[in-house]
């Protein structure tokens, strides 16, 4: 049960496909005490002394699943490699995760560890291996496993790329193992190669050169533990934390950020890639290009970076590129200013085997030239930006193959212009996106472009296009506002600016919401939790929701959410009780709203009951959530899978009914079966004479504002309340109790 949980924070893999070209089980490879399975490929016209690659899966996945994503396979045939693949036994764990965080799989001689090593132990005796070329990598659990198997076995492995994993005894138990892809490990660099060292202290030789990919979005496997793998290795290798060479746009593609480490030799011995945006997934890129591969999948992401490629270069696995020369070298470079940080590049392409150009800048003539860009091939101009004012630059490119680098070509210069002070006006926001919050109240939100305002405007109209008025002058980067006090049932258009000394920018786009309708029951209140920025996926194929508790019988006007990406189509579930099984009791077809907090609109309000429990569902969405258990009425749902620790972001409108109006003028006090102490209270409250477990608490204060709620009886803390007279709900087995106290400092 316990490994069954870890796979839902370490995985989330899609169903295998079947795989480009066949792979083959070996049912006997020698010791696996790991009870480990093995497939390996071996591509047609192989010829002696070649590599071998060891792919390592994410849980629930398989050797065909990652092998088709990956597209180690693709890689092989082109450059005539082994790859094998182990796959975890279900009978292990039952998310099929390479175990990393159990210390009987993690060390040397023993568990899976051994049962991985024995897989190339047989390639080597069945095959005709170069030793020197035995390689590791894998992805999520795969990656983690793939950094036990580099501490473990460094005599066998000459490299290993890590994809979304943790460094080596990050964590030895499953309670560190959260900890761990939380990014709450941290150690110096020395720690961390000592954890490293202790595997085989009696180790001379050189140890594995290692790379690391990781989206800077991954909220399973945290980003932060890229930078505790470099620091591991960088420690092993001798190099210091800090990278020689940092490309923020790596062959042309700006969403990459690659980071080389050298040895006091100055040969790269680890390399690290910042994936901007992505989630818990690999790169891909597919595509027929030289650098292109891998296939889109639940957790394969195309990133226009094949990572699979990128490793296999760093390894040199891919020299039989390049049609055996190095490229011709590029001619004509100009260089010229577009502003006081940034001067653009071009130059002619003149060769037809290149894999890549490297651009590199200089603040003198002929010399002091540091690598500032990695491009793809055919690339023919930069943009470098980033630069100090009024102040003159060198340049000088080359082009670059595995056979070597081309000449540079001539070298140019340009002088950024002088700083224009700031007398700039602002950027235009963009995103303007609304949604009704009530019957009074309209909410939007913006994206917020400039970096130099130090105002927003915020304009209404009752009229498309015409009528604006400035309702709110806001302070600098404020990207959301609420709109109240408006006229029921009432379409209100809106647009957005920004400001400054010099003056405004353009509005944003323009956009509208209708208030909801008056309601002739009684109040409207919320349920809610609105916090937690974190996807478990970022595409939209899995149903997602939350569970939520009702302290007053009313009707459900609206549910809000947290999407990731537009939805289309979605439908809108509500089931009866903490779960997802069985037939809704509410099902609304037909359901599309733009990423972002969105609030969707029952198209006829449900009724629900005081102190049951319900729970809501978007499909085909990824909503987003919290780490942390912020509300105390219920729980996450991913597809099938409860998260009794995780929280969505939502917010349930409910319009009370007339019977359970909360106002002093009506309200029906506590039978005293019920009783709240004491009374008058001061930092915490108890509850007696109802079921702990479905009791729902609500608190406002003697002008009807909510300000707590929580599950369970007691104590209740109130430490922050300030003194007067509050009123206690109590719903608990369908029945609702008030009570009144007096909270005094």
């Amino acid at each position: 049960m316990v490994k069954n949980f870890l796979y839902l924070l370490l995985g989330f893999m899609c169903l295998p496909l079947l795989t480009q070209a066949q792979l083959v089980r070996v049912n006997s490879f020698g010791s696996n005490p790991g009870n480990l399975a093995m497939y390996r490929y071996v591509p047609s016209g192989i010829t002696g002394n070649a590599p071998v690659v060891v792919a390592l899966h994410g849980c629930t996945q398989d050797a065909a699943t990652y092998a088709n994503e990956s597209g180690w396979n693709t890689l092989a045939d082109q450059y005539k490699f082994y790859v094998v693949y182990a796959e975890q036994n279900s009978g292990n764990n039952s998310s099929r995760c390479f175990n990393w965080f159990e210390t009987g799989d993690i060390n040397r001689g023993q568990g899976e560890a051994r049962s991985i090593k024995s897989m190339v132990d047989y390639m080597k005796s069945n095959y005709s291996v170069d030793n020197a070329q035995v390689y590791v990598t894998g992805f999520s659990a795969g990656g983690a496993m793939t950094t036990v198997m580099l501490a473990a076995y460094p005599d066998v492995f000459s490299g290993g790329a890590i994809n979304a994993g943790v460094a080596y005894k990050a964590a030895t138990s499953l309670t560190n193992a959260f900890s761990a892809m939380n990014g709450n490990v941290n150690k110096t660099p020395q720690q961390w190669g000592n954890l490293v060292r202790g595997q085989l202290s009696s180790f001379s030789g050189t140890y594995p050169k290692v790379a690391v990919f990781h989206g800077t979005s991954d909220f399973i496997v945290r980003n932060q533990n890229l930078g505790e793998i470099v620091e591991q290795w960088t420690n092993m290798h001798g190099a210091g934390p800090n990278p020689n060479l940092t490309n923020s746009s790596f062959n042309g593609n700006a969403n990459i950020t690659q980071k080389k480490y050298n040895n006091s030799n100055g040969e790269t011995v680890v390399v690290s890639y910042d994936i901007n945006g992505m989630g818990h997934a690999i790169a891909v890129d597919p595509g027929t290009g030289a650098t292109q591969g891998g296939q889109t999948g639940a957790y394969a992401n195309d990133q226009n970076f094949y990572s699979s490629y990128w490793a296999a270069e760093f390894w040199g696995i891919t020299n039989t590129s390049g049609g055996g020369t190095a490229p011709a070298a590029p001619s004509g470079l100009t260089a010229s200013p577009n502003s006081s940080s940034e001067i653009s590049l071009s130059w002619t392409d003149n060769a037809n085997n290149e894999t890549g150009y490297v651009v590199e800048r200089s603040t003198s003539a002929g010399s002091g030239f540091v690598q500032v860009a990695t491009l793809g091939a055919n690339a023919n101009s930069y943009t470098d930006n980033g630069l100090s004012a009024s102040t003159i630059y060198y340049y000088r490119v080359k082009a670059t193959n595995a056979q070597g680098s081309s000449p540079y070509s001539n070298e140019a210069n340009a002088t950024t212009q002088a700083s224009s002070g700031g007398d700039e006006v602002p950027d235009t926001p963009s995103g303007l996106g609304t949604s009704s919050g009530s019957s009074s109240e309209i909410n939007l939100t913006w994206t917020d472009n400039a970096n130099n305002e130090t105002s927003y405007v915020v304009e209404r109209s009752t009229t498309s296009g015409s009528g604006f008025a400035t309702i709110a002058t806001l302070g600098a980067n404020i990207t959301s506002y609420a709109d109240n006090g408006l006229a029921a049932s009432t379409t209100y258009y809106y647009r957005v600016k920004a400001s400054n000394g010099v003056g405004d920018s353009g509005y944003s786009n323009e956009a509208n919401a209708t208030t909801g309708a008056a309601s002739g029951g009684g109040p409207p209140y919320t349920i809610a939790q609105t916090s937690g920025n974190f996807y478990i996926t970022t595409l939209n194929n899995t149903n997602m929701g939350q569970s939520f508790t009702v302290p007053q019988s009313g009707v459900i006007t609206k549910i809000t959410a947290k999407f990731r990406n537009a939805i289309a189509n979605s439908t809108l579930n509500i089931f009866a009780g903490n779960t997802v099984s069985g037939t809704p009791i509410y099902s609304q077809s037909g359901v599309s709203a733009a990423s972002g907090v969105q609030g969707i609109d029952l198209s006829t309000p449900f009724a629900v009951s005081a102190g049951q429990q319900y729970t809501f569902q978007f499909t085909n969405a990824s909503i987003a959530y919290t780490f942390t258990n912020a509300y105390s009425g219920g729980s996450y749902w991913y597809g099938t899978i409860q998260y009794s620790v995780f929280d969505a972001y939502f917010v349930i409108d409910i319009t009370a009914n007339a019977s359970s109006r909360f106002t002093n003028s009506s309200i029906t006090f506590a039978e005293p079966t019920v009783k709240v102490f004491p009374n008058p209270a001061s930092t915490t409250l108890k509850i007696q004479g109802v079921d702990q477990s479905s009791a729902y608490i609500t608190i406002r204060n003697a002008q009807g504002q909510l300000v707590k709620t929580t599950k369970g009886s007691s104590p209740i803390n109130i430490s922050q309340f300030s003194k007067g007279t509050y009123f206690v709900q109590v719903a608990s087995n369908g029945s609702i109790t008030t009570h009144k106290i007096f909270v005094y400092k």
